[in-house]
């Protein structure tokens, strides 16, 4: 009997990533497998889960609301990250195709520290994810494990279970290493939606223009000023060599989960 496929290659199965020789090989082997096979249908009932759970129309919904918004705000000067919310038009790449990312917890230094094997938690459950959705391809969830190209009129949402954690907040960098606050768009650090369980920043966001960027959302226990984490991701982008692909978490206090974004 042969060796299982690998989660990865299953998953790039269902989305459609795989070369057509690599597609055939993987469907008759699944055809054959019994284990790959349940492991290929549990990704086609996650993606009708996910599907029914945040439906395209609240995507477009926002993005509606938000083109209002921006025609009746056309005169004023124009950004590289001009957003007028629920729409955002920011720089960005994302990454897709596994669930849901734990978050690296920092305790205020550059080296995250890695969750146990066992559990994969933080703090009991803490846990951001960032799904996408709005083009021409079925709803999915990014992944922090590679960079993974947006298509034209994909826009995403940032999820996060807070577990402990009591404010949130996120930020992108883009290939030049400038930093756009997201939530908020100043100020201080969110407070974190009361309940357990997985809760949704506001409506979606678009990304537009070209080049890569980077998504980060974190966590902490206090309250956190967007000037202080738009520095923290300054100067981890120079850090880096001034390569946002290559950047280390931020220098802050708390759980922070970070996607590479590659705009069309």
């Amino acid at each position: 009997m042969s060796a299982h496929e690998s989660s990865w290659t299953l998953r790039r199965l269902h989305a459609g990533e795989l070369s057509a020789p690599e597609a055939t090989r993987a469907r008759e082997h699944v055809d054959a497998c019994e284990a790959c096979g349940a492991t290929l249908r549990s990704f086609v009932d996650a993606q009708a889960a996910f599907e029914a759970e945040v439906p395209f129309e609240r995507f477009e919904a926002g993005v509606e609301r938000a083109r209002a918004r921006q025609a009746k705000a056309s005169v004023e000067p124009a950004t590289r990250a001009q957003w007028v919310r629920p729409l955002m038009a920011v720089a960005a790449s994302v990454v897709v195709l596994v669930l849901a990312r734990p978050l690296l917890e920092t305790h205020g230094t550059a080296d995250p520290v890695r969750p146990p094997a066992a559990g994969n938690r933080l703090k009991g459950g803490a846990g951001a994810e960032l799904r996408i959705g709005g083009g021409v391809d079925p709803q999915r969830v990014a992944s922090t494990e590679a960079p993974e190209a947006l298509q034209p009129g994909e826009r995403v949402r940032l999820g996060y279970t807070a577990d402990a954690y009591r404010y949130v907040a996120a930020l992108s960098v883009d290939a030049q290493g400038e930093v756009t606050p997201l939530y908020p768009e100043s100020g201080d650090s969110l407070a974190v939606e009361p309940g357990v369980g997985q809760h949704w920043l506001p409506e979606s966001v678009e990304f537009t223009g070209a080049g890569a960027e980077r998504v980060v959302l974190v966590l902490t226990d206090a309250p956190v000023s967007m000037d202080a984490l738009s520095d923290a991701a300054r100067k981890a982008f120079d850090a880096a060599g001034r390569d946002v692909t290559r950047m280390a978490p931020l220098d802050v206090a708390g759980a922070q989960t970070q996607w590479i974004l590659q705009k069309p």
